[in-house]
Parts: C-alpha cells; structure tokens; sequence
C-alpha cells in the first residue's frame, strides 16, 4: 500500500512539472527574430559636387523593411570620424544621404541595429571622392561661340570634317550681313563709302 502511494505521489509531481512547464511555455512565447541584410547600392567612386549614399534595408526573402532607421557613419583614411547620421527607410526599404566631402577615400559604416521582429545588421564599403570636374574647355568654346556674328555659319562651310577645313562662302549672305563681313555697320554704309570712295578716284584721275 505505501509502495503504491509512493508511485502516486511520484506521478503527480510529475505532472504538476509537466503543467507548469507548459503553462510557462504558453504565458510566454518565444518568437524567433527574422535575420535582415543592409547593402549600399551608391557607387564606390563619386565626385565632390554630386555626392550621395543610399542603402537598402530588406529580409533575406529581400521583401522590403520601411520606416526604419539605420546608422551611417564615414572615415577619412586617418579614422577620423567625418560623417555620423541616421536616415530613416522608405516603404521600398531605400534611403539617402547627401554627402559633402572633399577628395580622398573614406570607409562607409552602415548599420541597422534591428527591433522586436528583425535582428541587427551592418555592412562596409570604401569609398574614393574624385575633385569636381571643370568643364573648362566648353566654357570656352561657348564663350568663342557667343562672339561669331550671327551669319557666320552661313559663310562658314565645312569642306574635311576629320583636318577641320572649311571654305567661305559668301553667296548666303544678304546686303546688310555682306556689309557686315565687310567692317561695316549696313548696307546703306556700305555704299556711301563705296561711292565716296568711286568720287575720290573720279577726282584724281581727271585732275
């Protein structure tokens, strides 16, 4: 009978420890975080004038996470912090940040430290800044452009578009802009000065 009672009293502490393990089980549930990728989609080489770093943020199935924010930080080569901000992701997991550094190469930080559904996550990259590009040449060309006369491509015919040869033609011109070519201000100069010009010959040779 004791031995019996013994068997009995083993069985329900056992199952008293059954239900609190699973009492505690279903009271507090344990959800698995699911894993995050962040990369950096901008290019590894940009220009001072039109810098800009953009990420993305996304699950491993690469389903987009919005409104989320992710740490950005950049080095110079002498791992001085030049660049620490957060920027917060779009509804396609995107987000940019405009940067303004010099020339040189820099180390790009980006880092997403996760929440209750998603666990952390970073990525690195180098970054090389190339000095603004001046169009120094077209400025020029533009420049000489603006200063030609207005029928100068009118006259001016290409004859060897690879040696850059080229003839004057001046049948297109009309008697205003052949005046023009040659030093005057019109037509109407033109021919005063062609007819004073025919009266002083005249004066001479009769003389």
């Amino acid at each position: 009978m004791d031995k019996n009672k013994t068997i009995i009293i083993i069985l329900l502490v056992i199952i008293i420890v059954l239900v609190a393990v699973i009492g505690f089980t279903v009271l507090n549930p344990t959800n698995a975080k699911e894993p995050t990728k962040v990369k950096i989609t901008s290019d590894k080489t940009q220009y001072e004038d039109k810098g800009k770093l953009s990420i993305q943020l996304t699950d491993l199935n690469k389903t987009p996470i919005s409104k989320e924010i992710v740490n950005i930080t950049i080095t110079n080569k002498k791992g001085k912090v030049v660049v620490d901000d957060v920027v917060k992701t779009n509804s396609k997991g995107k987000a940019n940040l405009d940067l303004n550094l010099k020339k040189g190469k820099y180390k790009v930080k980006v880092s997403y430290c996760g929440n209750e559904n998603y666990t952390g996550n970073n990525t690195t990259q180098k970054l090389t800044i190339k000095e603004k590009v001046v169009k120094a040449e077209a400025s020029q060309s533009d420049n000489n452009n603006d200063q030609r006369p207005s029928y100068y491509d009118k006259i001016h015919v290409e004859v060897d578009p690879v040696s850059g040869g080229s003839i004057t033609d001046l049948s297109q011109l009309s008697q205003d802009e052949y005046a023009q070519y040659l030093g005057y201000s019109d037509a109407e100069e033109m021919e005063r000065e062609t007819e004073r010009k025919r009266q002083e010959s005249y004066e001479k040779y009769y003389k």
